[in-house]
């Protein structure tokens, strides 16, 4: 116990600069926690000697990753993701594990090793991709939507794959007949466990966040996985198996989002064990002593998964530069790959000199995915910009000029091009999504199927004769690279720009746009907005304050200093004084007093300057003046003040002065 304590004490010591390290390249955490691995291992410095106690706690890692894969599985994104999901999804799978699967077969291997290998590399990161896509805001991208549809299928076949390497590893010594028969007893087991648990786990949970409190909902999550890994452990499956089951079960559950919440700290610290312990087992000298081996198959790896995956979108007729970039990003095997390389090793149906070899080539292929990540828009650009359009719209030749270009059919799309139908401004729409052209079409829209990066589409489009273009799409690299054609084709047509990020205003204003509209920033500018609407700040000032941040470039908002001058004005707009009028009502708290018993001015620092009693004006009221209900009084002061003063004659309640926005 002491000895796990003291690995434990260094392991945290080790993996958390060097994950720290890789959090400050902008690496996913996971290729921290394997280099980790590798270094304090046996077959590193050696600073780990008690291999199989953290052996034990990674498989508590792996149980409660699977658990929040099944939690994070959104019957709802599968939908959405449908074409994508069956489509790419299905034939990447497919391609990637036949062709690996023909090519081992032809070198020596077995046929029940050369399944399990192609199964192992055909499976690609959620974890990366899925991060890289969120951090780049790339999720409504084509190629978002086209990777995140491919990872949900994998997902998808992480159960038939878990049931399937045990009877690979026993497919020498068993006839077919018992390998079918096995295998749909797996698949049986598996039904029935999901089905007895859907009945008895949601009422159950219902039951104890009803009776209890947030740890005991915790405690019954953590009975469940438990549970249904003990039944799955029974029925011939694993543990890992019924966590997964578990966690998909829940996850149709109300109580999801706090689960998750609950589990995450401890899934995060277990995965981390379990990633850890995955680079302690590589044993370095291996590489070492067949580097360039290990480097050739790791690019071919990537190469083989890059152009399958790509080809897998050409089928479903994907544009051929999108099929370029979605390749690239799936070209990396995945950390689930893993967890059924250890299985394999453990089941015998690699030795350990192979399994070496396929950790190995994972980890490097997971190394650079990152770097194949961020650069496959702009690879893909300067390869295929000068490419012949894959465009498609009217055949006849267009005719209009003066008129807009919208790029993206998105909901921004959508709704400027209502404004523009309803106005009777001329416009055409131009999407590479099928499906948003499909819509547009649908709706009468005149539209282009094509590349904005790509300069004939543009030009097709009418460009030269356009008055404005506007760009709505969320890809940043296309974005920037279409604006540039853009000003290049016509330096007269107005350029506007959504972007979903202030820092790359400059940017794209530096590559020709007119006008770059942030979408964070526009969200804050009408919060604030609604805020001084709410203490009751005229129109015209709040109008005069959101028109000004927008002319110094949104700089108040991105950490730079306005100049002096829209200082003077910004603090000349809100410190402005002005007269308020108040209706006394029935449940006024002032109704029936007197002014000078109220004192309204020292508490408030409003002053009252008159009260209209039936039409009739009291200017100056007197502090024996009594206040009855249907007077109007008028009342004197800043913002704030007359907020202050409104607030105390409705309720009696008394401000504090020390704090507004105004003082």
């Amino acid at each position: 116990m002491v000895h796990l304590i003291e690995d434990l004490a260094v392991l945290l010591l080790v993996s958390l600069p060097i994950n720290l390290f890789f959090h400050k390249i902008k690496l996913p955490s996971v290729m921290g926690y394997l280099v980790a691995g590798v270094l304090i291992g046996p077959y590193g410095l050696k600073l780990i000697s008690d291999v199989p106690s953290v052996k034990e706690l990674a498989e508590i890692g792996v149980i409660l990753l699977l658990f929040v894969i099944g939690l994070e599985f959104s019957l709802g994104r599968l939908l959405k993701n449908l074409a994508s999901v069956l489509g790419v999804g299905g034939l990447q799978l497919s391609l990637t594990t036949a062709f690996v699967w023909f090519v081992s077969s032809e070198i020596g291997f077995q046929q029940n090793q050369s399944i399990a290998l192609g199964l192992i590399v055909a499976l690609s990161s959620t974890a990366i991709v899925m991060k890289m896509i969120t951090d780049r805001a790339e999720i409504d991208t084509l190629h978002g939507k086209l990777c995140i549809g491919t990872l949900l299928f994998q997902d998808l076949c992480v159960v038939p794959i878990m049931l399937l390497m045990p009877l690979l590893a026993q497919s020498g010594a068993t006839s077919a007949a018992d390998f079918v028969f096995t295998m749909v007893k797996s698949l049986t087991a598996v039904v029935a466990i999901f089905f007895l648990s859907r009945l008895i786990v949601p009422k159950a949970l219902v039951w104890v966040a009803r009776v209890g409190n947030k740890e005991h909902l915790t405690l019954s999550v953590l009975f469940i996985i438990l549970a249904t890994g003990w039944a799955s452990q029974k029925m011939g499956l694993t543990l890992a198996m019924g966590a997964l089951i578990a966690g998909m079960i829940i996850s149709e559950s109300e109580y999801n989002h706090q689960i998750i919440l609950d589990i995450l700290p401890l899934r995060d610290y277990f995965s981390s064990i379990f990633f850890i312990s995955v680079g302690m087992l590589l044993q370095a000298q291996v590489f070492l002593d067949s580097v360039w081996v290990c480097l050739a198959l790791s690019a071919l790896v990537i190469l083989v998964k890059a152009g399958l995956a790509g080809l897998a979108c050409l089928l479903v007729k994907v544009p051929l530069r999108i099929a370029f970039v979605v390749g690239l990003r799936l070209a990396q095997v995945g950390e689930f790959s893993l967890i059924l390389a250890a299985m394999t090793l453990d089941q015998g149906l690699f030795d350990s000199h192979q399994y070496q070899l396929l950790l190995i080539v994972s980890i490097l292929s997971m190394l650079f995915a990152p770097l194949l990540i961020q650069a496959s828009t702009a690879i893909s650009i300067r390869i295929f910009s000068k490419w012949k359009s894959e465009e498609t719209g009217p055949s006849q030749k267009e005719t209009l000029k003066g008129h807009v270009v919208i790029v993206g059919y998105s909901l921004g799309g959508r709704t400027l091009a209502q404004v523009l139908l309803e106005t009777q401004i001329p416009f055409l729409v131009l999407d590479l999504d099928g499906e948003q052209v499909k819509r547009a079409l649908t709706e009468g829209i005149t539209t282009h199927y094509g590349d904005c990066a790509q300069e004939e589409t543009l030009t097709r489009a009418g460009l030269k004769e356009a008055r404005m273009i506007v760009f709505s799409i969320p890809d940043y690299a296309v974005t920037e690279k279409a604006v540039r054609l853009a000003r290049k084709i016509n330096p007269e047509v107005k350029i506007m720009v959504r972007t979903r990020l202030t820092a790359q205003v400059e940017e794209l204003k530096t590559a020709g746009a007119d006008e770059v509209i942030p979408e964070e920033f526009e969200t804050s500018i009408e919060i604030f907005s609604r805020v001084l609407r709410d203490y009751r700040i005229p129109n015209n000032i709040i109008e005069q304050q959101v028109e000004l941040i927008r002319l110094e470039g949104y700089s108040m908002f991105r950490g730079l200093s306005l100049n002096t001058e829209s200082l003077k004005k910004f603090s000349t707009y809100l410190t402005a004084t002005l007269t308020e009028s108040y209706l006394v009502l029935e449940n006024s708290w002032a109704r029936e007093k007197m002014l000078g018993d109220m004192n309204v001015t020292e508490r408030t620092g409003a002053v009252v300057i008159a009260v209209v009693r039936k039409n009739k004006p009291h200017p100056n009221p007197e502090a024996e003046f009594a206040i009855l209900s249907g007077d109007i009084l008028v009342l004197f002061g800043s913002h704030m003040q007359l907020d202050r003063a409104i607030t105390y004659l409705e309720s009696g309640q008394e401000p504090n002065l020390n704090i507004g926005l105004i003082p």
